[in-house]
């Protein structure tokens, strides 16, 4: 592992996990008030994935009347609007399996009323927010330093939230269309729910003479519902339909810290609850108990490791490695995709 040094670039990851979106919310807020700068101003990079992509767009963009949003601002969206977002359509038993769990419209008129008409071009950093293309069936990431070089990389910031926070089973998909340009859009979370990695690839991309990139990625809490093969063993469509999606973003989660540890000249900063008890696991409870227990798990884990943060905050202080302007795109394999 690399040690900061002046100039290092740096870069911000943000898991999905829906309402527990409050947790890294809670910990950047905490971060940001010992750094003393608002994260753009911080980071060389900020990348996010469905709950964390929509925490991305809100901290990066021009799109709180010409500014980004607080964190503790964003707290407050998922605090106030949780019920409104996972609102639960009636349906009969037998449309529950054909229908996705939760009407779209209480998501898209959160985020219209948060994000209104604000485009990807008013990003205050580089921003990478990753989605999945059913059509394609490959990772699309939308990334805000392609447009000045190509201004059909610039989509309205609510349709990138949409997009990235569109869970399988969950919502449905966003049908994103341009001119011939024609996307079936999933949350980002089947394939990258800590984007770490994919940042951390992109910061190299961007930044190729950099000798240090340091690395936060913050999560939304380590679910703790296992499953033991007994409860397993005869699962059929219906039942991995209701666990598939938590599964994969579990996995794949776990499997970039692993990575993200091995890197060389990259210094890595995990920021996540441990051990999150069951009752605040899933992704759509928005009970008000679970809403309030969330933000109480947050707190204790801002004052618990209260040391860790001040170091870290110690490093970001320096502010931004790179100037931005003058930034090459780089080789891009296709609209989208990973190159």
């Amino acid at each position: 592992m690399a040690t900061d040094q002046p100039g290092s670039i740096k870069v911000l990851s943000i898991d999905g996990g829906g309402i527990r979106g409050i947790i890294p919310a809670i910990i950047l807020d905490a971060l940001q008030s010992r750094v003393g700068k608002k994260p753009h101003e911080t980071f060389d990079l900020i990348a996010g994935t469905s709950t964390g992509g929509i925490i991305t767009v809100g901290i990066g963009t021009a799109c709180n009347k010409g500014t980004c949003y607080s964190a503790s601002e964003l707290v407050k969206l998922y605090v106030d609007n949780g019920p409104a977002i996972f609102r639960k359509r009636f349906l009969e038993s037998v449309e529950e399996l054909a229908l996705p769990k939760y009407d779209v419209s209480g998501l898209e008129a959160i985020l219209l009323a948060f994000f209104a008409d604000t485009q990807f071009n008013t990003a205050l950093t580089p921003l990478l927010v990753s989605s999945y293309d059913l059509q394609s069936q490959l990772p699309f990431f939308f990334k805000s330093h392609r447009i000045a070089s190509d201004s059909s990389w610039n989509w309205p910031v609510r349709q990138i939230a949409r997009a990235t926070s569109a869970a399988p089973t969950y919502f449905a998909p966003l049908h994103l269309v341009r001119g011939s340009e024609n996307y079936a859009l999933v949350d980002g979370g089947v394939f990258v729910n800590n984007p770490a990695m994919a940042a951390y690839v992109e910061a190299r991309r961007l930044y190729p003479d950099s000798k240090d990139i340091v690395v936060v990625s913050v999560g939304t809490g380590d679910r703790q519902d296992h499953i033991t093969f007994d409860e397993a063993k005869h699962w059929g469509m219906v039942r991995w339909a209701t666990h598939i999606v938590p599964v994969l973003m579990d996995s794949v989660s776990e499997a970039v810290d692993y990575e993200m540890n091995s890197l060389p000249e990259c210094t890595y900063f995990r920021l996540q609850v441990d051990n999150l008890p069951q009752e605040a696991a899933d992704m759509d409870n928005v009970s008000q108990e679970n809403i309030a227990s969330l933000q109480n798990i947050a707190k204790k884990y801002v004052a618990d490791n209260a040391n860790d943060l001040d170091k870290i905050a110690g490093i970001l202080k320096t502010g931004r490695g790179s100037n931005m302007p003058g930034i090459g795109p780089g080789p891009e394999s296709a609209k989208g995709a990973p190159a």
